[in-house]
């Protein structure tokens, strides 16, 4: 039976090469970032590819850059088995990437999390409101560049510890089919495959499958669909176009984690004897065993498609416009607390202490509590309109670029909260069992209100890359935005559907925000290998907030203010700025080493302070009450080191320290400050490390043998903002062996966690969820 593939793997690899000619050929320096025509005679060359940085948009090398920039290779990625964002985080120092809820992923760089996401240069928006969202799986990925420090001069809003930008293979010319299969543990099964090469004429494709199921170590099964079409080409010698499509139908597993530590000091009823500490884990807990509820799901759905076309002038000028749109569906349903039974009178064989009162607790029955049920429909319209060339004054050369960017983002939030009327059936009301979980029952569920939201953002910007000399180099770039924001909440939806009328435009509450950014450094080259480099830049993020009667604000002095209704702007921006200086060693292709030592200040944060419904200092809140609360600052510096001592090995290595701090906090009936300054921000670890090896035997009877070995390293990771609660630090070591056969196939064994490290570093709540324990993962490749 003949079967065809409709989607397909390319290995798109967009290069921009200075060539180095040996043997009487004089050495040529950089010229342009533009296409550039050498004249070789046939003689013997050697090429070497300056590193450049697709994210800083500039095209130049990156020893001429005042920042700091890590790349992740697809190679790295495919000889570590590695397809998802949260593994390949482990190799970028100073980032941090936890997973909630079974998909969620919150990314935090150099301390800050709602860092900004890219793909192919396109932010994705859906940070813009949340800062956790399922991301795309990267089997289609070429390679993954980091952007340290603010980023708003070039990509807007939010973008304070850095921008990450996943860059997707382009079209290529070169014919090839990739295939892989593998199957791991807990029924693992990936399988990807693809082709790219000539199309037809000038345009060149590049494409890719991928299907993965796996049963889960927890029985947390997941199913992730994806595929990817590039296509593109240079149309004449002054005109280019590049076409990108892309889709996704995942399935995750919700993840509600472990029963809760103990909220307190736990006594024995009988005899008044400690039992377990605060904080402690129940002894005997399975840790493969599923607490969720049998009706918990989460999908995500996403379409996203980019047109870009280009038109090079000459070496001064080549505008570019790329359009983007993207469609999201976040489809969950999630019982999420695991409550155990309580009651104030000695019914129960343990008991704690609540102010002077005990509350005795059953540690063996548990309560399924708070399903939530929503879905966030987002469409997002992203264009950006680019001029860039190269011109010089005098003996100063320019590398320059300007542009505007518009984004459009339409997102509506479906929720079903009410209980017995949104959610519904037997599980509602189920108790299960903390050492023998099961069924509780199934549930319905329905959407009773809509959440509008809109938001538009216009860029201006413009940077420019001065060669003052062979030597000294300095990087000007400033920003102007216009950023607006309207919502309306509980808009009634229509029987229980996702859908709504759109309500007048005069129910709509607003916010608007401009701002300035700025980012300019200098980099000096003393010798050819080695650059040294300062920067300071600016970054802000709109505030969102908007008026409502249930609310009760707070400035961050700690004084409770009464905005007007009308108002279209009830907190300032939170805004910061970063110092950084830095140094860059790249010796052929032998050694290269990259430092940087930043400080990073951040005010104007604000947060939920108390919720409505809640008692303190014993009132119940009649409204919800938010606020500024200051200033935080994250120092530190980031070090990573390769080395390639022999061919065909290479090790690498790199450390994160990052220390991430409140700095003022504004005292308030509901926050002590005064107990908070100094406190470690939530979810940045002070140290982080990795060195990962790579070996093939190039020569002999072992030709084709592969090695790869990693060593990770997370510090304890605190939980809240009083620093009481952590995940402890972890150790964890990777292996993998291969061999390349005579006819192109590559059979690999992965063995993830080695020394069955027993660690966690995601949590729902108190709910903590333990990591996979050591698993193995064998594949076998093809490539032509």
């Amino acid at each position: 039976m003949k079967s065809s593939l409709t989607l397909f793997l390319g290995l798109g690899l967009t290069l921009t090469t200075t060539l180095h000619a040996q043997d009487g050929q004089p050495k040529r320096e950089y010229t342009n970032f533009q296409d550039t025509t050498f004249q070789l005679s046939e003689i013997s060359v050697t090429a070497k590819r300056p590193m450049q940085v697709e994210v800083m948009k500039l095209g130049v090398p990156a020893a001429y850059l005042p920042v700091t920039t890590n790349t992740l290779p697809s190679r790295l990625l495919a000889n570590h088995g590695i397809t998802n964002i949260q593994d390949a985080a482990r190799f970028l120092p100073g980032v941090r990437v936890q997973t909630s809820y079974g998909a969620f992923q919150q990314i935090s760089i150099r301390g800050f999390d709602h860092s900004i996401i890219m793909v192919d240069g396109v932010r994705d928006e859906r940070s813009s409101i949340n800062n956790s969202y399922p991301f795309m799986d990267l089997t289609s990925v070429e390679r993954i560049e980091l952007l340290k420090g603010p980023a708003s001069v070039l990509y807007g809003q939010s973008a304070v510890g850095g921008v990450l930008n996943i860059v997707r293979k382009a079209p290529t010319a070169q014919q090839h089919v990739n295939a892989r299969v593998a199957y791991g543990s807990y029924q693992n099964l990936q399988t990807t495959l693809g082709f790219g090469g000539r199309l037809f004429g000038p345009l060149n494709y590049s494409a890719n499958f991928n299907y993965q199921t796996q049963d889960g170590w927890r029985d947390n099964a997941m199913r992730r669909l994806s595929g990817y079409l590039a296509l593109g080409g240079k149309l004449s010698e002054a005109d280019e176009l590049d076409i990108r499509i892309g889709a996704l139908r995942d399935f995750y597993p919700t993840e509600i984690g472990l029963p809760d530590v103990m909220p307190a000091d736990i006594y024995r009823t009988a005899d008044d004897t400690k039992a377990y500490d605060r904080g402690d884990m129940l002894p005997g807990l399975d840790k493969k065993a599923r607490y969720n509820s049998e009706s918990d799901f989460m999908y995500n759905r996403n379409f996203n498609a980019s047109i870009m076309w280009r038109h090079t002038f000459g070496e001064a000028a080549r505008l570019t416009d790329k359009l983007s749109y993207t469609y999201d569906d976040i489809d969950y349903f999630g019982t999420e607390d695991l409550a155990y039974l309580t009651s104030d009178k000695p019914i129960y064989k343990h008991y704690y202490k609540s102010g002077n009162r005990k509350v005795y607790i059953n540690l063996d029955s548990l309560r399924y509590d708070f399903p939530l049920r929503f879905e966030h429909i987002a469409r997002t319209w992203n264009n950006q309109l680019e001029l860039n060339g190269r011109f010089a004054t005098g003996s100063v050369k320019h590398n320059y670029l300007g542009g505007y960017s518009l984004i459009a983002l339409y997102r509506n939030s479906f929720s079903g909260y009410d209980l017995g009327k949104d959610v519904y059936g037997p599980g509602l009301t189920g108790i299960g069992s903390v050492y023998n979980p099961h069924s509780i029952g199934w549930m319905e569920t329905r959407f009773s209100k809509a959440f509008v939201s809109r938001i538009y953002m216009h860029g201006f910007y413009l940077q420019d890359l001065l060669e003052l000399n062979e030597k000294l180099k300095m990087l000007l770039a400033g920003r102007y935005d216009l950023y607006s924001y309207k919502r309306v909440s509980g808009v009634p939806t229509i029987d229980g559907r996702a859908e709504f009328e759109m309500p007048a435009d005069s129910l709509f509450t607003r916010t608007a925000t401009s701002t300035f950014s700025f980012r300019t450094g200098l980099v000096y080259i003393p010798v050819q290998p080695l650059s040294l480099f300062a920067s300071v830049g600016s970054y802000f993020k709109p505030d969102n907030t908007t008026y409502s009667d249930n609310t009760r604000y707070f400035d961050r002095n700690g004084r409770e203010f009464f905005p007007n209704k009308d108002s279209r702007k009830i907190f300032d921006p939170e805004r910061g700025i970063q110092v950084e200086v830095g140094a860059r060693y790249e010796l052929d292709d032998k050694l290269s080493a990259d430092f940087s030592l930043f400080y990073i200040n951040r005010e104007n944060e604000r947060q939920y302070m108390a919720y409505k419904g809640e008692v303190i200092n014993g009132e119940k809140l009649d409204k919800y009450v938010v606020g500024q609360v200051g200033r935080m600052d994250s120092r530190g510096f980031d070090l990573e080191l390769t080395y390639r001592p022999i061919r065909g090995l290479s090790l690498t290595a790199g450390y994160g320290y990052t220390d991430t701090r409140l700095r003022k906090i504004a005292t308030n009936p509901y926050l002590d400050g005064e107990n908070l300054v100094g406190k470690r921000y939530a979810y940045s670890p002070l140290h982080s490390f990795y060195v990962y090896a790579d070996y093939t035997i190039r020569e002999g009877v072992l030709r084709g043998l592969g090695f790869n070995f990693d060593v990770t390293y997370q510090d304890e990771v605190y939980r809240d903002f009083s620093n009481t609660s952590t995940f402890p630090s972890y150790w964890m070591t990777d292996a993998s062996i291969s061999y390349r056969l005579p006819n192109r196939v590559r059979l690999r064994l992965n063995v993830n966690n080695v020394f069955n490290t027993d660690y966690y570093n995601e949590a729902l709540d108190s709910q903590y969820v333990p990591g996979m324990p050591r698993n193995f993962l064998i594949s076998a490749a093809y490539s032509l």
